[in-house]
């Protein structure tokens, strides 16, 4: 058993999705010390066998639910995994290689495939002033760039590098990884992706529970990111990329002015 604890959370009630990933995280070749599943507010309350539940009565977010799983640990390493993830059984083994071999690494993940045809991202990339998942959508064995972050997709952390908390709980859900991501290189810390691909993505499988917030909160946050980590993120060119999502119906209006004006 390896000082790892895993965090997954859910809104969903559960479900074979849920298992499949809590299973993927089992079954892993290194065994993990912890295993928490944070149910967010869900409907019908998760019962699992083989983690720990901690129940929130209302969905509080994102980005509060890890930080609450979070204080709720004591392991050295924190795994965050979406829970529409599963994971390959050798992912936690080659993560964990990456942060041992440096000190000075505070995060690492892989590269996430979609399906065994499609990339679902190789890190996040900030270089046009905009932040992607690298390569989403790309056919698995197409060149993939230099990572600037991780996504907290699946990625495992270190927590002399997170201190109190993980995520900054104003982002609700949306971005907080990139914003951490700034936060932690701001501070001196590497992040790495791996260049293998070690887990499958469904992708956003809970994003219908948030509805039109949704919409605002991926739009608002952007611009939270790029206002509060100078050079990370550019005002301008977030603007002129929400011009064309607002006429494609996938930015809101209200969460660029939310974005731009509100106290942070």
């Amino acid at each position: 058993m390896t000082d790892v604890a895993f965090i997954v959370l859910d809104a969903t009630g559960g479900g074979d999705m849920l298992l499949a990933c809590v299973d993927s995280i089992r079954n892993q070749s290194v065994t993990p010390a912890d295993v928490v599943v944070f149910d967010n507010g869900s409907a019908t309350p998760i019962e699992i066998r083989n983690a720990r539940v901690i129940r929130s009565e209302s969905n509080i977010g994102f980005a509060a639910g890890v930080n609450e799983a979070y204080r709720q640990t004591a392991a050295e390493l924190i795994a965050l995994v979406n829970n529409d993830v599963v994971l390959d059984r050798d992912w936690l083994a080659i993560v964990k290689q990456a942060l041992d071999a440096d000190p000075n690494v505070a995060a690492a993940q892989t590269i996430i495939r979609r399906d065994a045809q499609t990339i679902d991202g190789a890190g996040i990339d900030i270089s046009d002033g905009t932040f992607r998942q690298i390569a989403h959508g790309a056919a698995i064995g197409s060149g993939v760039g230099p990572a600037w972050g991780v996504s907290a997709t699946a990625a495992l952390y270190r927590r002399s590098a997170l201190g109190p908390r993980v995520f900054d709980p104003r982002f609700f859900a949306y971005y907080e990884d990139v914003e951490l991501c700034a936060r932690l290189q701001g501070s001196g810390w590497r992040t790495i992706v791996v260049p293998l691909i070690k887990a499958t993505h469904r992708g956003s499988a809970s994003a219908s529970i948030l509805g039109t917030r949704g919409k605002r909160l991926r739009t608002r946050n952007r611009y939270f990111v790029a206002r509060m980590h100078r050079g990370v993120g550019r005002i301008g060119a977030l603007l002129a990329e929400d011009a064309k999502r607002i006429v494609r119906g996938e930015a809101s209006v209200r969460g660029i002015i939310e974005g731009l004006c509100s106290k942070l």
